[in-house]
């Protein structure tokens, strides 16, 4: 049983996990059904996990209050306007209060939102950015909750890996949860070396997701994105054969942080078969890369 190597509950059932060879997971909601039926199996799967002690993580929001609109995941933490980030803060109190009775080992939070128009007026960013990390890790301190910022390089004004670390290492309370197919993402919009950041993320990070993709495009010019979203990483995926990254590479050198590392991928590509294989060519390499 590998302790650090888990998967999402979207795709995978709790009572797999020990058929897999897994020692953690991670509780999502997902996309599948409306938020009530959703939210339900995550209460189940939290329960499941408990009773079963196996250790778990929540990637938030958990709670979604009545008459929010837009998609589940958006967050307004660093936005031009005042009342939508109250909206985030209020959002996020109100899933700390919650998941603090649950005793999860983490919390996953999207924090810098999706800004691609730097040209568009945001007077005081950097104040905005401080205080919206000092109010975050201050509320996880209050709920005893640990919340890790998952690395995205969507907003324009806050895509710097090195000002990520520089902005969030400082913090008790909050931490880094570098994501393999969002860095890769991040690599191709602002041109930077996928390898070097990785590395430069690995040494601080808490935690990491692990899928990948294919092609040199990012999100929605991605056909592969658009195709099958998040795949899961796989043996003979290698850069010269236009993955997105030397998957063989990426997970050795993760594995040696030993810290918690999520499969974060859908069925899409390859189907169930593929999707299995993934799962245990991943459960063998981390193995031998962490004795």
């Amino acid at each position: 049983m590998n302790r650090y190597l888990g998967i999402n509950t979207v795709h995978v059932d709790v009572e797999d996990l020990h058929d897999l060879g897994m020692g953690r997971v991670e509780m999502c909601l997902g996309r599948n059904g409306g938020y009530e039926k959703r939210a339900e199996k995550m209460k189940r799967d939290i329960e499941l996990a408990k009773v079963s002690k196996i250790p778990f993580s929540i990637h938030l929001p958990y709670i979604i209050p009545e008459g929010f609109e837009g998609d589940y995941l958006d967050v307004f933490f660093l936005d031009p306007d005042e009342d939508k980030r109250e909206l985030s803060f209020s959002m996020l109190e109100e899933n700390l209060k919650v998941v603090s009775e649950l005793g999860p080992d983490y919390c996953v939070l999207h924090f810098a939102g999706i800004y691609m128009d730097c040209d568009e007026a945001h007077p005081d960013f950097e104040q905005t950015l401080n205080v919206g990390l000092k109010r975050i890790d201050a509320l996880a301190k209050r709920y005893e909750v640990k919340v890790l910022l998952e690395y995205m390089g969507s907003n324009c004004r806050f895509y710097d890996y090195e000002a990520w670390i520089n902005h969030i290492q400082p913090y008790e309370s909050i931490g880094i949860l570098t994501d393999t197919g969002h860095l890769f993402f991040s690599s191709v919009m602002h041109s930077f070396d996928y390898m070097k950041a990785l590395e430069a993320l690995a040494n601080v990070s808490e935690a990491f997701h692990l899928w990948t993709t294919r092609g040199r495009a990012a999100y929605a010019d991605s056909e592969y994105y658009r195709k099958f979203h998040h795949i899961v990483p796989h043996s003979g995926q290698c850069e010269g054969d236009e993955w997105a990254f030397d998957a063989k590479a990426v997970l050795e050198r993760i594995a040696r942080e030993r810290k918690p590392m999520i499969i974060e991928a859908s069925t899409a590509y390859g189907g169930m078969s593929y999707f299995y294989e993934g799962i245990g060519w991943a459960i063998d390499l981390i193995g031998r890369s962490i004795t």
